[in-house]
């Protein structure tokens, strides 16, 4: 039986623990090879689906989007001034005319990518999935990015976010190895996928 003082020490450590900010978590990042940066990928998007521009209008859409798609809310008021012209890209379902795909490009250099554009906030609807999607407007930001200008173009993300990962393997984007850590963590995002694991092609 536990003893009260023990109670009390155990109560201790879970508030403790709860008070301790959480551990930064290190993302995963792609970039876009220079040799192909004469070659934008192509643009299609399924019968029944438009693609275009992000409207004032459609916020309410889009925050059911990213709740549907089991994401946090971006802090449009940051990514507003970052955004390109012309950059934030959304599908809608012709006959509902809801969002169901969203992502946008925008300068947003790093210190590991100075004067850069990136492909952020990747959102498709989990009930709309099989109709290339999310693939189309990716590479509509990534056609994007290019047109602007951008030597360098890179994106974030998260390990659990397999499919998105598999979408940018298969649009072209490829892993950077900016850490010794990336080199086990893409191991075993290649294995879970069934991906050619390849890290001596990539960029460290």
């Amino acid at each position: 039986m536990l003893t009260r003082q023990l109670v009390r020490r155990i109560g201790r450590r879970v508030v403790n623990a709860l008070r301790e900010p959480p551990p930064e978590v290190t993302l995963l990042e792609m970039v876009w090879p220079e040799t192909s940066l004469d070659q934008p990928p192509d643009v299609s998007v399924a019968a029944g689906y438009t693609l275009r521009q992000f409207e004032p209008g459609d916020l309410a859409q889009y925050v059911a989007l990213l709740h549907a798609a089991e994401m946090d809310m971006p802090r449009l008021d940051y990514w507003e001034q970052h955004i390109l012209p012309d950059g934030f890209f959304v599908i809608q379902e012709n006959s509902s005319k809801r969002l169901v795909a969203a992502c946008f490009a925008s300068h947003h250099p790093t210190p590991r990518h100075p004067r850069a554009g990136n492909l952020g906030w990747l959102a498709a609807h989990p009930g709309h999935q099989g109709k290339g999607l999310g693939y189309a407007v990716s590479a509509a930001v990534t056609a994007r990015l290019i047109r602007a200008g951008y030597r360098r173009l890179y994106l974030e993300t998260h390990d659990f976010r397999v499919p998105a990962i598999k979408l940018y393997l298969r649009l072209g984007w490829i892993p950077l190895l900016y850490s010794e850590e990336m080199i086990d963590r893409w191991k075993l995002i290649c294995d879970r996928i069934n991906w050619r694991y390849t890290p001596d092609s990539w960029p460290r």
